[in-house]
């Protein structure tokens, strides 16, 4: 399976960095193609500039910035979004990305005429996350996983209409123990190993 896997988190000595090392290495025991995008590594911009949003509708291939985003997309079966979970949601780098790559023509299409749009992505079979959060499962619970419900009812409706999802979190990150962790890196590196 050709995996994407897309990375933010400016700190290198985070949970989230252990977790994207722990990815990578299931990923690589398991074989496969596997391609990083690193925001923080490339300095991506998650700005949507007036020009990028006046010209959103136009071709993808008139967006030279986003070219090797929109291949990448384009050549992944499996999405793996490594990130951790900032008031609710995703960090503004990774929300910036969806804004600025995930346009008409890569993401979706738009028929003339019609009000409804088309997933884009239908070579997207598998769409992952890996995160974290500071508060507790009930604490998201009771906000309505606002993170959990962007990625599965939004992004997930991009993709292929099979599209499998599996969300690994580990909530309370304050709270666990160094064993704890270390187990959840664990689960998290044998989810990818198979």
């Amino acid at each position: 399976m050709r995996s994407l896997v897309v990375v933010t988190h400016p700190v290198e000595t985070s949970l989230t960095r252990a977790a994207f090392d722990r990815v990578c290495r299931g990923l690589d025991r398991a074989g496969g193609e596997v391609r990083v995008i690193d925001l923080d590594a490339i300095d991506f911009d998650p700005c949507l500039s007036v020009d990028e949003k006046r010209r959103h509708l136009d071709d993808p291939a008139t967006k030279p910035a986003i070219a090797d985003h929109v291949e990448a997309l384009q050549w992944a079966e499996r999405l793996i979004l490594v990130y951790p979970t900032w008031y609710g949601g995703f960090p503004a780098v990774l929300k910036g990305w969806f804004d600025r790559t995930w346009v008409t023509g890569v993401a979706y299409h738009l028929p003339e005429g019609s009000g409804r749009i088309r997933a884009g992505l239908r070579n997207i079979r598998r769409l992952d996350i890996v995160t974290s959060h500071g508060s507790s499962r009930w604490v998201n619970l009771a906000q309505r996983n606002p993170g959990k419900l962007t990625a599965f009812r939004t992004l997930r409706l991009l993709c292929h209409p099979l599209c499998r999802r599996r969300w690994t979190a580990l909530y309370d990150v304050d709270r666990q123990s160094p064993s704890d962790i270390e187990t959840w890196l664990d689960l998290v590196e044998q989810r990818y190993a198979t």
